[in-house]
């Protein structure tokens, strides 16, 4: 993100709200920081400050239904980056949030460094949904990942992911080892029913 850009956050506990901006400033350079604590000033502001360029998003604030509000931001700033970040972690929830356009999804229970991390890729254009269920490890694949693990849920061979993805055979088998790796998958079944219970494929089985 350029220097100088806006960032608003919208999120109506304080205390997590102030740490967000502290994390922001640490994060990028010569940003402003704007911050609203319910669903209505966020729109407003949205609407007031038309340069905003990075959304951190909290979807169970005041005023808003359900993923009603996160729809609505979408569908009024198309080129908007939107991050949720929410205590709503699960699979089925993480999916819809997705499918109706936020860039991605951080659990509120992450840890600094990797919601750090999981902004900054999103800024680069990647998909990233970090959920810290009780029980499991973080669900966080990169694109070259996430492109493997479609390959995987359409029961591609080795061979042909490497022709659809443009690459050499053993960078194809070094990907899906990685998707197995990340999942904690015994085998390329157990990662794809894993990921549809998740919301991993979020554009498969529609």
């Amino acid at each position: 993100m350029p220097q100088g850009e806006k960032v608003l956050i919208a999120e109506d506990h304080e205390l997590y709200r102030d740490g967000l901006t502290l994390l922001i400033k640490e994060l990028l350079d010569d940003v402003h920081v704007c911050s609203t604590a319910d669903y209505p000033s966020t729109l407003q502001c949205l609407s007031e400050i038309r340069d905003i360029s990075l959304l951190l998003l909290d979807i169970c604030m005041p005023g808003s239904r359900n993923l009603d509000g996160l729809k609505t931001i979408r569908q009024r700033y198309p080129t908007l980056i939107i991050v949720v970040i929410s205590t709503l972690d699960f699979g089925a929830s993480i999916r819809q949030m997705i499918d109706l356009g936020a860039n991605g999804f951080i659990a509120k229970s992450t840890s600094k460094n990797v919601m750090k991390q999981a902004i900054s890729d999103i800024l680069n254009g990647e998909i990233v949904v970090i959920s810290e269920k009780e029980g499991s490890d973080l669900i966080y694949l990169s694109v070259k990942q996430r492109a493997t693990l479609k390959c995987l849920a359409e029961g591609l061979s080795n061979k042909e992911i490497a022709s659809r993805l443009g690459i050499s055979p053993l960078t194809a088998k070094e990907y899906v080892s990685s998707v197995l790796e990340r999942l904690n998958a015994k085998n390329r079944t157990q990662a794809v029913l894993f990921a549809q219970r998740q919301g991993l494929l979020l554009d498969h089985y529609m």
